[in-house]
């Protein structure tokens, strides 16, 4: 039988005499007065010999703990004590008589012990279980300690992250734990020295990093009485930080080559004319390249449009950013999306395992030059519409939405308007694109950049070739009177071609593609049936006369000298010839 405590007593303690948890009433006076067979078998003693006996020579810690609720009134719940034989879980509860805190019942179990569950009333043991039920729930570490710092409960999660089993954390003082290099810093420590939330980085012993915040919580005098602590695993956050990092770094990289490889392409000596048309475009074009407004450049294939959009970006604020073009008629369209706005790892059977910026995230700070838009499909056409509305786009397979700092330049050989009454091409994407419209006639109606052209184009393929031949006077005009259905990248073709494949020093009418010798030559297609303009023809002579003396010579001075004439004749010989090209 248990000890017997006053007769005051006997109605609560009677009911803990069969009570698998331990149970001792301390007085005021911190006499030990009534001990249930559990707390002697806690302390390995009959609990006959409990009752009587100083609390403090008992259990010190124990008596420490009852006389702060004795003084102050306030239970203390979820305390560890550590003796020798186990650790266990108590709580001191305060026992009134006349209005005075006259004992201290000392429960010490395990609220969460199904074999000691009826040490606690129903409700209470409601709570317990739905805090146990919370807790192992989280997927997140949780851990609660008393106000000292000694562990009171600590979920699965949490021993996961440390790896360390339950009975090597709980009832355990927080700072023996960091003692022993489980991990590098306590935020209960914290918590309990600056008596506020704390949040901290801790690397745990086993390999871990987490992120972790202590919470404390308040008694009713405002004093600390528990901390609550949730970790945070974010090992796996931190890798994908410095994955995202690589990828920056990777995209950086891109971005720089592709600059330098753009440095090299671009300059004033690449974009070749001298017909008004084209030098009215050129004057247009430096116009709007310090803006941030978008550009539509139409006109023929191979006229000149990527040249053009280059010269716009090498001229424009964003010239030090990558130009990147996009050929929106070569790219598949099961790839589009992830090849335009890229994909996360994963997000597709054969996708790269570290995910891929798309040719949109390439261009930001830069220009993004969308080539033939008028070969887009209609469902391409709305995504396409949606970045350039928010100029913000998602990469494949991924979540978080990126602002993309772009200047878009597209280009077409189509006639958008018609496509447009068509209903072949949005008519809303053609008012994004269709800001400032830009168009380059082909090169038939401007004879005078023929000759510029063919001379630049025989200096620089012979150079990269370390081919020196020269254009005889035959070949030259039957190429200058073709009329280049293929434009500038023909023109650029057949200079290569016969430089390569023509056998002398001189390329001869022989050595040219069959198209071109059929070209007619109109100085020297007289018709003598019907008569003709001498004039006309007269200055037709001259002026071919006057273009290879400036090819041989390089300046008009000279040629002026050559020729005998004054300079002011040869420049208003050739201004009258490109004037006429615009009529």
């Amino acid at each position: 039988m248990a000890a017997q405590p006053t007769s005051e007593l006997t109605p609560i303690t009677s009911h803990f005499d069969a009570s698998p948890a331990g149970v001792l009433v301390i007085d005021a006076k911190g006499i030990v007065v009534y001990a249930n067979p559990a707390a002697g078998r806690i302390f390995e003693q009959a609990h006959l010999e409990i009752v009587g006996t100083p609390a403090e020579i008992l259990e010190p810690e124990a008596w420490l703990a009852a006389r702060v609720t004795i003084k102050s009134g306030a239970p203390q719940l979820g305390n560890r004590l550590r003796l020798d034989q186990c650790n266990v879980l108590v709580n001191y509860l305060p026992v009134y008589a006349d209005g005075l805190v006259r004992w201290v019942m000392v429960m010490m179990g395990d609220p969460w012990d199904p074999e000691q569950g009826s040490l606690y009333p129903e409700p209470y043991k409601a709570v317990a279980s739905q805090l146990e039920a919370i807790m192992e729930s989280s997927f997140d570490g949780l851990w609660i300690t008393n106000n000292q710092g000694v562990v009171v409960k600590i979920n699965r999660a949490a021993l996961r992250l440390t790896g360390l089993p339950r009975e090597k954390v709980e009832g355990r003082f927080v700072g023996d734990l960091l003692d022993e290099g489980n991990f590098n810093g306590s935020v209960t420590l914290e918590v309990l020295r600056r008596k506020t939330t704390v949040t901290m980085v801790q690397h745990l012993k086993s390999g871990k990093k987490i992120l972790a915040t202590g919470s404390p919580i308040y008694d009713a005098e405002g004093e600390v009485a528990f901390v609550v602590i949730n970790d945070r695993d974010i090992t796996l956050l931190d890798r994908m930080r410095r994955q995202l990092e690589e990828s920056e770094a990777q995209l950086e990289q891109f971005r720089s080559t592709l600059l330098e490889k753009q440095l090299e392409e671009m300059s004033d000596d690449h974009f070749m004319c001298r017909s008004r048309a084209m030098k009215e475009v050129y004057e247009k074009a430096l116009r709007v390249a310090p803006t941030n407004s978008t550009v539509l450049i139409t006109g023929e294939s191979g006229v000149g449009k990527s040249m053009l959009a280059k010269l716009i970006h090498a001229k424009s604020p964003r010239a030090q950013g990558p130009f990147v073009r996009v050929d929106c008629a070569a790219i598949p369209t099961s790839l589009f999306e992830s090849e335009l706005f890229g994909y996360e790892r994963g997000a597709f059977t054969g996708a790269s395992s570290r995910g891929k910026p798309g040719l949109v995230e390439l261009a930001n700070q830069g220009t993004l030059f969308l080539d033939e838009i008028g070969e887009l499909p209609p469902e391409h056409q709305v995504k396409l519409l949606r970045f350039l509305e928010a100029r913000r786009m998602i990469r494949v397979g991924g979540s978080v939405e990126k602002e993309i700092d772009t200047r878009v330049i597209a280009a077409t050989n189509k006639d958008l308007a018609a496509e447009v009454e068509a209903k072949r091409f949005r008519h809303d994407l053609f008012y994004r694109f269709n800001v400032v419209p830009l168009f380059v006639p082909p090169l038939r109606e401007r004879p005078s950049d023929i000759l510029y052209l063919l001379d630049f184009f025989l200096k620089r393929i012979g150079e990269d070739n370390q081919i020196h031949k020269q254009l005889g006077p035959e070949a030259r005009t039957l190429m200058l009177n073709y009329s280049y259905p293929g434009n500038v990248r023909e023109l650029e073709n057949i200079v290569e071609r016969v430089l390569i494949l023509s056998p002398g020093e001189e390329v001869r009418p022989e050595d040219l593609p069959a198209e071109v010798r059929k070209a007619q030559d109109h100085s020297q297609d007289l018709d003598w049936e019907q008569g003709f303009d001498l004039r006309q023809r007269l200055r037709d002579l001259e002026l071919d006369w006057i273009r290879e003396a400036l090819r041989r010579l390089g300046t008009q001075r000279k040629v002026a000298q050559h020729l005998r004439v004054s300079q002011s004749t040869i420049a208003r010989r050739l201004q009258e010839e490109e004037d006429s090209t615009i009529h």
